[in-house]
């Protein structure tokens, strides 16, 4: 999808991220720790489970941008997002996951796909 700024592309979990768990009954779950690797510049974060569990909707996109990617994400019952510019190219990153299992203190996320901008060149 074009905007303003560049494309936004859409990655499957497993190729933007390492260290999530598969098993019987689910896919792409996020154990204690997952590491994101962005797409356009190769930084790497670490997200626990408690950054999905925090996220809650918030946003730091502009109107215009958040309702691009809110159009880009799949419509599905219980579908969540975690929103951020990466910190070394400022790409608008949208993580797509869903909580799976909330029993007291304990969340398990899954994670379906990353949506990721242009970010700005290296130079």
């Amino acid at each position: 999808m074009k905007m303003r700024r560049g494309v936004i592309d859409h990655f499957e979990a497993r190729s933007v991220f390492r260290g999530l768990l598969q098993g019987a009954d689910y896919v792409n779950r996020v154990g204690g720790s997952c590491i994101y690797g962005c797409p356009r510049c190769g930084h790497r974060i670490r997200f626990r489970w408690r950054s999905f569990y925090q996220a809650a909707g918030s946003s730091p996109f502009k109107h215009n941008l958040r309702r691009s990617l809110d159009d880009m994400t799949p419509k599905q019952d219980a579908l969540n997002s975690l929103d951020f510019f990466c910190p070394t190219c400022q790409a608008a990153t949208r993580i797509i996951y869903r909580v799976t299992d909330s029993r007291g203190t304990t969340c398990h996320f899954d994670l379906y796909a990353a949506l990721v901008g242009n970010g700005k060149a290296k130079t």
